[in-house]
């Protein structure tokens, strides 16, 4: 019917340039035109019909009557049209920003060892003309800080039914699920890792610079700024993180005058000072004494190192029909230097 459909509209052409070049008379033309056209309408209908989905019914049209007679239910049973969508949907996870801010060393390595200029050399001196007792510093030290890298294993089972019956292609989205998977751990790791059993030392563990606040409970939006500025007096490149719960806390205390200022700079920009705050649930939410409730530092000076990527390898069982894809990474996380990175310590 499209082939027949094709030669009308062909034939459509052709009279109306035979019109045109006066090959014909306008009285045939007319009577030419409306047969074509009575045609090519018949033929459209013919098509629109052809093409309409076709509907398959479990029960007959009897049968629907008698069970509306005898007050009877029809049910599907099964019967239903199913559409099976052939995207796999993920669970969201956190954002891990901070996985692009600090530094990575990446190579297949038994150890990265990082060289330490700690401490710098001592304040220089005045000396008289002609000294020649003069101290030679004693303080400035040149060491390394040693990354080893850790294994971190993922073991996902999937079945045969999965893997061979199912409507999307599994394997080929398992890259994308165990990169996400690692990232969120290695995200954690980096922030709040305590440095036991391979952990890596995350960024508020073992803080040995601390901004007290000023008062007992939830920080007060002076004691961020006073952190703020103690950071800004090293680098212009620091960031400050935290969580959500203390961002709120923060958020509540009720002031006025500059204070509120610095609020309004915190919620519209999400500085404090200039100084960049991240908030994430990474982050601890603890602010009972002694806790570190926001930790500020330039993230550069935390040192993430990757001695592979990630590989995964299917691993087949003996009288087991399920495939194991087992994911490997080696890697390892600590700041570079304890004394770069300040605490905001509740009391």
């Amino acid at each position: 019917m499209n082939e027949q459909l094709l030669q009308i509209n062909v034939q459509l052409r052709s009279l109306s340039d035979k019109v045109k070049a006066g090959e014909i008379k306008t009285e045939d033309a007319q009577k030419q035109l409306d047969e074509l056209k009575l045609q090519k309408r018949e033929l459209e209908q013919k098509i629109a019909q052809a093409n309409l989905p076709t509907e398959e019914r479990s029960a007959s049209l009897a049968d629907i009557k008698k069970a509306m007679i005898e007050k009877r239910a029809i049910t599907l049973n099964g019967t239903g049209a199913i559409n099976q969508i052939k995207e796999l949907q993920k669970e969201l996870s956190k954002k891990k920003e901070i996985l692009n801010l600090v530094r990575v060393f990446y190579g297949q390595n038994a150890s990265t060892n990082i060289p330490v200029f700690s401490p710098s050399l001592a304040t220089p001196a005045t000396a008289a003309e002609g000294a020649t007792n003069i101290a030679v510093d004693n303080q400035a030290a040149l060491g390394n800080k040693a990354l080893t890298p850790h294994a971190f294993v993922s073991i996902l089972p999937v079945s045969a039914e999965a893997l061979t019956l199912g409507s999307i292609n599994f394997e080929a989205e398992l890259p994308e699920i165990f990169a996400d998977a690692f990232a969120d751990g290695f995200a954690k790791q980096i922030i709040q890792g305590d440095g036991n059993d391979k952990n890596f030392k995350g960024l508020f563990t073992g803080i040995s610079e601390t901004v007290n606040c000023a008062a007992a409970g939830m920080p007060k939006i002076a004691d961020l700024v006073n952190l703020a500025l103690t950071m800004k007096d090293y680098t212009d490149d620091a960031v400050i993180i935290m969580n959500s719960t203390v961002y709120s806390g923060i958020q509540a205390d009720a002031t006025n005058g500059v204070a509120q200022l610095y609020k309004e700079e915190l919620i519209r920009n999400k500085t404090i000072e200039g100084v960049k705050v991240i908030i994430t649930g990474y982050a601890p939410s603890a602010i009972t004494a002694g806790s570190i409730a926001a930790v500020a530092g330039r993230m550069s000076d935390y040192a993430f190192g990757l001695a592979s990527e990630i590989t995964i390898e299917p691993i087949k069982k003996v009288g087991d029909t399920n495939t194991y894809f087992q994911a490997l990474v080696f890697a390892n996380g600590d700041k570079i230097l304890n004394k770069n990175f300040y605490g905001l310590k509740t009391v």
